[in-house]
């Protein structure tokens, strides 16, 4: 499936501000499951974009603006060619041995700092009773038991915004019993890597027909026979052709979207919108000078506490 997607960020402040620095982690993936055909990022205004790949291999776009306008907009668009996939880690025939997975697996360097637990995924007394519910069984197959985790925290938790924000840890939403795909997503890493199976953090996009496409968040297991494969416990599925992943990491404090600091006084508001949909052919090279407007409300807002003219420090997004 051939699909252009926009990702639009626009940023107000109520005050002017002196400087704004910025990184992205917008620009599709290309790898066995899909490829990015096209990537463009329009600022609405002449800016030097540069970027690198981080230590997770994820392409980051960065920039800095010196007394920037009061409203920023940036928009991401790319053309991504998905395959069907969908198989997920149920194709995986590896069973837990009696002593802990990751002695017998003998795992590679690669994917060992995906298996402690840290930041928002972390240990908590609240989730020993889960961990309790979910214990694998010695010789029980580990991607069927992926898939009955991400079931479980599908059924037992309630899909709910403005309850969590992004530094929350997975308390938060074992407290309230909601929360959102990055809520899920974390607190399923949480009990993978509890039992020794190595889980990473995937953002991106779903594209959802005849309804609102939405930035999105899931989880990928490293098993031995079959690699990184992902399932998504927000929808309860492996992941398929309506999935594109942007950036991996531990947990999402490595793979935000939009990161980035700016200096001056007043409040910021931020507001997200994404749009996708389906081509029946791979556009031309000049396919983002015929972008269709995007037509779809703001799906995120985030404010942030004023920061003072005379305040040295810098104001995180």
């Amino acid at each position: 499936m051939i699909l252009e997607i926009q990702h639009e960020t626009a940023i107000e402040y109520s005050q002017p501000v002196t400087e704004w620095l910025c990184e992205l982690r917008m620009e599709p993936v290309s790898d066995a499951a899909q490829r990015c055909h096209s990537f463009q990022i329009s600022l609405g205004r002449p800016a030097s974009i540069a970027s690198y790949v981080d230590g997770f291999g994820n392409r980051v776009h960065h920039f800095n603006l010196l007394r920037p306008p009061t409203t920023l907009r940036i928009l991401a668009a790319s053309v991504v060619e998905t395959d069907q996939g969908g198989v997920g880690p149920i194709a995986s025939q590896v069973v837990f041995p009696e002593a802990e997975p990751a002695e017998e697996w003998q795992l590679p360097l690669e994917v060992v700092d995906y298996l402690p637990l840290r930041g928002p995924v972390r240990t908590s007394p609240l989730l020993d009773p889960l961990l309790a519910q979910l214990r694998p069984l010695p010789r029980m197959r580990v991607g069927i038991w992926v898939c009955q985790v991400a079931e479980h925290i599908r059924g037992r938790f309630e899909y709910a915004r403005d309850v969590t924000d992004a530094t929350s840890p997975i308390d938060h939403l074992l407290q309230h019993g909601k929360g959102v795909c990055q809520d899920f997503t974390h607190l399923m890493i949480a009990v993978l890597r509890s039992f020794g199976v190595p889980a990473r953090y995937v953002s991106g996009y779903i594209h959802r027909p005849n309804k609102e496409s939405q930035s999105h968040a899931w989880c990928e297991v490293w098993l031995p026979d079959v690699g990184w494969t992902g399932f998504d416990p927000t929808n309860g599925c492996p992941v398929n052709h309506d999935f594109v992943k942007t950036a991996v990491g531990r947990d999402f404090s490595d793979v935000p979207p939009n990161k980035g600091t700016y200096r001056g006084a007043g409040d910021e508001k931020i507001e997200v919108r994404v749009a996708t949909r389906t081509l029946d052919r791979l556009p031309s090279l000049a396919w983002h000078d015929q972008l269709a407007p995007l037509d779809v409300p703001s799906h995120s807002v985030l404010r942030t506490a004023p920061v003072y003219a005379d305040d040295a420090d810098l104001q995180q997004q």
